[in-house]
């Protein structure tokens, strides 16, 4: 898909946990965005996402529970440290979304209730990076889109840029519902339950692929860090 979109990249084997060090030599290499695909505790993307200020796309590949164990392993990252989910196996939709942020974007349209914690949360982060976002009610081609989603709304496929942030009512909040994330996540991008922080840090990320935020992105990393 990446050759079909004619994206140049680069294709690198290694694990976090097996060759540690050869992960840190790739890092030191300059990338607009990285996939990084893993299975069972997939901790590939997230130890990448907490070495770099572009974005990060996780593709998680079956191993044991359909790929469950490593889809929440990539997408319930803690708040400032997103990676972007994709479905299970989903790595064309990786590619595709990879194609879709080379486009430069300068806003961010945020699609969800105001009143709404998470959503609270998404616009709180984005005014730390002076960013004011629009509010709509369906998603913008020219802005990067934050979209929150309950599993019992069906989540229609667009061809905008869209990171779904998933919703649960706190009675809602039991294990089982996680089957309802393997369900709904076979496009879009994801990020954790509720997190609309890593939303609103992905997106900026995105908005900083020619660097414009990083010196910002730094500042916040190392104060989350203090």
């Amino acid at each position: 898909v990446l050759k079909k979109e004619k994206v140049k990249f680069d294709l690198k084997i290694s694990s976090a946990h097996k060759t540690p060090d050869d992960v840190d030599r790739i890092l030191e290499e300059e990338y607009d965005l990285i996939i990084a695909g893993a299975g069972l505790a997939a901790h590939l993307p997230g130890v990448i996402a907490s070495k770099v200020l572009k974005p990060v796309i996780g593709v998680p590949c079956e191993g044991n529970y359909q790929g469950l164990d490593a889809l929440l392993s990539i997408a319930q990252m803690p708040p400032g440290i997103p990676v972007l989910a994709v479905g299970v196996n989903k790595g064309e939709v990786a590619a595709q979304n990879c194609a879709k942020m080379m486009k430069k974007y300068s806003s961010i349209t945020i699609i969800g209730d105001k009143n709404n914690d998470a959503v609270k949360k998404t616009a709180e982060t984005l005014k730390k990076f002076q960013i004011v976002p629009n509010y709509s009610d369906k998603s913008n081609p020219n802005t990067v889109n934050i979209e929150f989603t309950y599993f019992d709304e069906p989540v229609e496929k667009k061809e905008e840029l869209v990171i779904y942030c998933p919703l649960l009512l706190e009675k809602d909040d039991k294990a089982e519902a996680a089957l309802n994330f393997l369900k709904h996540s076979n496009h879009g991008l994801w990020v954790g339950l509720n997190n609309g922080v890593n939303a609103a840090i992905a997106a900026i990320q995105i908005m900083n692929i020619d660097n414009e935020y990083e010196e910002q992105l730094t500042t916040y990393k190392r104060e989350m860090a203090q």
